[in-house]
């Protein structure tokens, strides 16, 4: 097996409201099997959430035991190499999976931009809560009579328990409270606390970045959030399922390769375990600078139009990039 890497760095979007935080970097990846099968793929560790660099993860790649994430996009690769050797789309015939609208510092958005998702078509929106939770109280209830349902992602930081959270929780208007889709990783989760808290609230609840050492089904949760990049998507599904478990398929804020992988496996998924998927979080507008990659990601409201080309797509693009040597 031959690896080549392309470095790359994503700058932050111009509205701030849906920009990135800050710059992020990671590698797309061309890998050449035994077969002689080209495949690509993007690797895009995130350090402040536990992840190794993106250079030992690099470094892992030219030995005999890639890390967990570098192993991942290894697969993705042969599966964007097999299609492209067949000449084929790795989307052909799946079907459509929505997406919810996604907001990053939105406290600061002005009202029409929500708004403008009601009339795009957008039935949820994805808000990340936690930082500053009187204003974001009181920014949701100004939006109290919008027709959108929230789901409300605290990255685990409000306090175990949920005392903390209570109180963001009792400052709501009960029509938000009545249209709150479901509560991503309130709090770490606990096996006793999350069946607590998510009767006592009647909220359902998601699990994220930290999952259980055992496999489901998991007390107090009702969703799970798959992430392809950093995660073994398919087997973590079919387990969720049969544990009842509904599933959410999202891309990790990566490159538009890694955001065509997160589409095409919540397709597949919807494909296999069909209303158990819901709607994604499969879009990144306003993430980051537009590119020529991005732009081959179109979007109709909620529903996305994969990229172009066989296997995962971007032919052309890929072809084009000056790309270095790993093994």
């Amino acid at each position: 097996m031959k690896i080549w890497a392309h470095h790359y760095t994503l700058e932050p979007g111009s509205d701030p409201a849906r920009a990135a935080r800050g710059p992020r970097n990671g590698a797309l990846l061309r890998v050449e099997f035994e077969d002689e099968t080209i495949g690509y793929t993007d690797l895009h560790p995130w350090e402040e959430f536990g992840h190794a660099s993106l250079a030992y993860h690099l470094a892992s790649l030219c030995t005999d035991q890639p890390a967990l994430l570098a192993n991942l996009a290894l697969r993705h690769a042969h599966t964007d190499a097999a299609a492209r050797r067949a000449g084929l789309s790795l989307f052909d015939g799946l079907p459509e999976v929505r997406s919810h609208a996604l907001f990053t510092d939105w406290t600061a958005a002005p009202r029409r931009a929500f708004e403008q998702c009601v009339a795009g078509d957008y039935t949820a929106v994805k808000l990340k809560i936690g930082r500053n939770r009187q204003r974001e109280a009181e920014a949701l209830n100004a939006l109290a009579d919008l027709p959108l349902r929230w789901r409300l992602d605290a990255n685990a930081s409000f306090t175990t328990g949920g005392v903390s959270i209570d109180a963001f929780l009792t400052n709501l208007n009960p029509n938000i409270r009545q249209h709150i889709e479901f509560l991503e990783d309130p709090f770490p989760y606990h096996p006793d606390a999350w069946p607590a808290f998510s009767q006592r609230e009647k909220l359902p609840l998601a699990l994220d970045w930290e999952l259980p050492d055992s496999p489901p089904p998991w007390p107090g949760a009702q969703i799970v959030v798959i992430k392809p990049a950093s995660q073994d998507a398919f087997p973590l599904a079919l387990a969720a399922a049969q544990a009842g478990l509904e599933i959410v398929v999202s891309h990790s804020m990566d490159h538009p390769l890694g955001q065509a992988v997160a589409l095409w496996t919540a397709q597949r998924l919807r494909q296999r375990h069909g209303d158990l998927v819901r709607q994604g979080g499969l879009q990144a507008a306003g993430l980051y600078q537009p590119d020529e990659f991005s732009a081959q990601i179109k979007t109709n409201g909620p529903f996305t139009t994969p990229p172009p080309g066989t296997g995962f797509g971007f032919d052309d693009l890929l072809s084009l990039l000056p790309w270095q040597p790993l093994r």
